[in-house]
């Protein structure tokens, strides 16, 4: 049996990918697996992989879960195995997982590391979904598996309990080192490793972050201490990678200034780092009381109680899931969530009772006993041929796209400057006499948060935040008369503020901004911005300044959306609704008398408005001319061909003069897939497909406007060659068409116009 593994993995910090890497290592021998090749969900690309990762899966991109499970559709993988957990895929709730499974030729085995008593109606119809596509389900407690049935979330014939692994040397480790085994552990104190022995320690260790409740046991402290002088507490573990991302390393220092405000300095060690097996048994051989002083109740399962059971160790813990699985028959102690005073007579009651001790480690060595790799990856193992055998490999339907794996934003970083994003270059180079417009930063603002969030480079960061000073500058002073839009290269602004298409494209950027808000910093400026703007609005607007105000506003749930933003995306929803009705005449299904620019922006905002106000109507206009536009620009024959720049009359033949623009391409692709998310259409996830493919050069010049050696894009598509300028819009308009339709996660058999049974974006 060939087996694949879809995980987080080392080196990257995870408790999840700890687990992968074990059962990985269990699983390779037991009798009959070949091969075991793990597919590492990373957030930082560019970081130093293991040789026997098969893949590599960009944790933001969704387009990489697709890739990686048509990648494993040519090969001889009999199974794969999914390592679950919410937060380590991309995506609302680890949503982008399901591309994966979907588009999975093989059987699918999930195990679940996460189930929730109570979780979100989108947290259910994710675990849900995945289960759907699951052939098995691996939970890791009877607990789970009763929860996971009285939520309905997978049908119980397919629910599996294999327990928690733990290596074997966790559970030897105190008794080879009575044999003289030198400890590998370098303790982080005076005396090291025999000076921590000759305490009587209490431990924790792994990823920290503030729902460990680590301070409840710091507080617990003084009370402990005062009995028991002896007793030393040794925190080893990282910050929590996305803990870090966020808000640095503000919970680790507030612990360090808890511990120095209660005088406990002399009983508390940090150690700041990830450990190794090697490392984690020491400590463990030394500890006395591990704690997991957590505060939910919805950890399902803890690799590091279940290590430190493994290890011998007593246990006292809050009352989560797990702890009361594992500590039911005496191998612990629980106490309430968030009482220090418990936590002390808890700790104190072992100390002075060594008989209740001896009891509980005992009990600890018989329970780890079971947890040992080789017997769990035996059942993992058999319920993985379990798998193979209930379900016949799909067929891959062959991949007949273009298809872009990866971009490059070299030119992208070489446009963009401290101020914001040069207008125009010669070819690749930065044109800087063409200075700054806010249609550009704006767009920028857009691609910089995707790329983040996609990447997690932390450099697209700085260019948020650059972005978004640009556009409060171009507001700041304007009365409420809209924005300026031009600055010259030295920072002078060149108009007056007035309300434009830039102030439609400010509030669509501004809404994905606060849609997102995980960028703390970035939601005060960009929702004071956004009522200002609002209320610069109260003329007519032009159709397309409406339609960029409704792209952004319509992504702003109830909580976000004041009301006079919300009175605003009525209107100007009614607006677009008017305009539609207006012009609408047998063979013209438009809102104007002509086709200029940015065109397929009209039918998509009608189409999320109209889904976000609940207005059917709306969405059937917005549907009906993206239909009329898309055939008039040959998207039904499969190959888009763009009005010109010059723009068409209504009594002009298709498809109208001048240059092909990127920035009609990206709208394309995008209110297509506006289309399929409303519809569930297979044919405008096609659409959206070829449209991209303009792009890369399934056009009416077979030429590609994406250059692959710089990754900029050339500015139109001319009679007979490409604009050489690859300037801000032309190249924001591909990194923004090109993020979209990866996030979107179309299938192939979607692309195809074939719809799997319960197959839905």
């Amino acid at each position: 049996m060939r087996i694949a593994i879809l995980s987080t993995y080392p080196p990257r910090a995870c408790g999840i990918g700890t687990f992968a890497f074990d059962v990985r290592a269990a699983l390779l021998e037991v009798e009959d697996v070949e091969d075991v090749s793990p597919l590492a969900v990373v957030d930082e690309s560019r970081t130093p992989q293991r040789p026997e990762i098969l893949r590599v899966v960009a944790q933001g991109s969704r387009g990489d879960y697709l890739r990686a499970a048509r990648m494993l559709g040519r090969t001889d993988v009999d199974v794969v195995l999914l390592q679950h957990e919410y937060g380590i895929f991309g995506g609302r709730d680890g949503e982008y997982v399901l591309s994966f499974a979907r588009e999975l030729a093989q059987p699918l085995v999930v195990t679940l590391h996460t189930v929730l008593s109570a979780p979100t109606e989108h947290q259910l119809s994710v675990l849900s979904a995945l289960c759907d596509e699951a052939e098995r389900v691996i939970v890791l407690t009877e607990t789970a598996r009763r929860l996971l049935t009285e939520l309905g979330a997978c049908e119980a014939e397919k629910i599996r309990v294999v327990p928690h692994g733990a290596p074997l040397e966790l559970g030897t480790r105190r008794l080879q080192q009575e044999r003289g085994r030198r400890a590998q552990y370098v303790a982080p104190v005076r005396g090291g490793y025999e000076h921590i022995k000759s305490r009587f320690l209490l431990s924790t260790f792994g990823l920290i972050s503030p729902g460990k409740g680590l301070e409840t046991m710091i507080e617990a402290l003084p009370g402990l201490v005062e009995r028991h002088p002896e007793v030393l507490y040794l925190i080893a573990g990282r910050t929590h990678p996305q803990v870090a991302r966020r808000a640095g390393e503000e919970y680790r220092l507030m612990l360090e200034r808890r511990v120095v405000d209660l005088g406990v300095g002399d009983h508390v060690e940090f150690d700041d780092r990830f450990l190794s097996v090697d490392e984690l048994a020491d400590l463990l051989a030394a500890t006395d009381v591990f704690v997991t002083p957590y505060r939910s109740r919805e950890q399902i399962a803890s690799g590091a109680l279940t290590f430190a059971i493994a290890a011998g160790c007593a246990a006292v813990s809050t009352p989560y899931w797990y702890a009361e699985d594992m500590l039911a028959s005496g191998a612990g102690k629980l106490v309430p969530f968030d009482d220090p005073a418990a936590l002390t007579e808890a700790v104190c009651e072992f100390l002075e009772q060594p008989g209740t001790l001896a009891a509980a480690r005992a009990e600890a060595r018989r329970i780890g006993s079971e947890l040992a790799w080789p017997s769990v990856a035996e059942s993992t193992a058999a319920v993985l041929l379990e798998a193979t055998e209930a379900a016949p490999r799909r067929t891959s339907i062959p991949d007949v796209e273009l298809d872009l794996a990866e971009t490059r934003t070299d030119h992208l970083l070489s446009l963009v400057d401290d101020c914001g994003i040069v207008q125009h270059a010669h070819g690749a180079i930065p044109n800087r006499q063409s200075g700054y417009c806010v249609d550009d930063v704006a767009r920028l603002l857009v691609v910089a948060l995707e790329l983040e969030q996609r990447t997690g480079d932390r450099a697209w960061v700085p260019v948020l935040y650059r972005s978004l000073a640009f556009l409060c500058d171009a507001a700041d002073g304007a009365g409420g008369r809209g924005m300026r839009n031009f600055m010259s290269y030295d920072r002078r602004w060149l108009d007056e503020p007035h309300v434009g298409d830039h102030v439609g494209r400010t509030i669509w950027a501004l809404g994905d901004i606060l849609s997102t808000a995980w960028v703390p910093a970035a939601v005060g400026p960009s929702r004071r911005l956004l009522a200002e703007l609002v209320g610069s609005l109260q003329l007519e607007l032009s159709l397309r300044t409406a339609a960029y105000a409704i792209l952004g506003l319509a992504r702003l749930d109830k909580d976000r959306l004041d009301t006079p933003a919300g009175a605003l995306l009525e209107r100007c929803v009614t607006q677009l609704e008017a305009a539609h009705d207006a012009s609408f005449v047998e063979g013209w299904h438009w809102f104007e008398e002509r086709l200029t620019y940015d065109n397929a922006r009209i039918p998509q905002a009608l189409i999320v408005g109209g889904a976000a106000l609940g207005r059917e109507p709306a969405v059937a206009a917005g549907l009906d001319s993206l239909a009329w536009l898309g055939d008039e620009c040959g998207l039904a024959d499969g190959v888009l061909r763009l009005p010109g720049h010059l723009g068409r009359r209504r009594s002009e033949p298709a498809p109208g003069g001048g240059d092909e623009q990127p920035l009609d391409a990206s709208a394309f692709v995008e209110a297509e897939l506006a289309a399929f998310a409303v519809t569930h259409d297979a044919e405008h996830g096609a659409r959206a497909q070829r449209a991209f493919e303009w792009f890369l050069g399934r056009n009416r010049l077979g030429l590609p406007l994406y250059d692959f050696a710089t990754g900029g894009c050339s500015d139109g598509l001319g009679e007979d060659a490409l604009n050489a300028n690859e300037g801000a819009e032309s190249t924001l308009a591909f990194h923004r068409a090109q993020h979209v339709l990866e996030a979107a996660g179309l299938p192939r058999v979607l692309r195809s116009g074939v719809i799997r049974p319960g197959v839905v974006a």
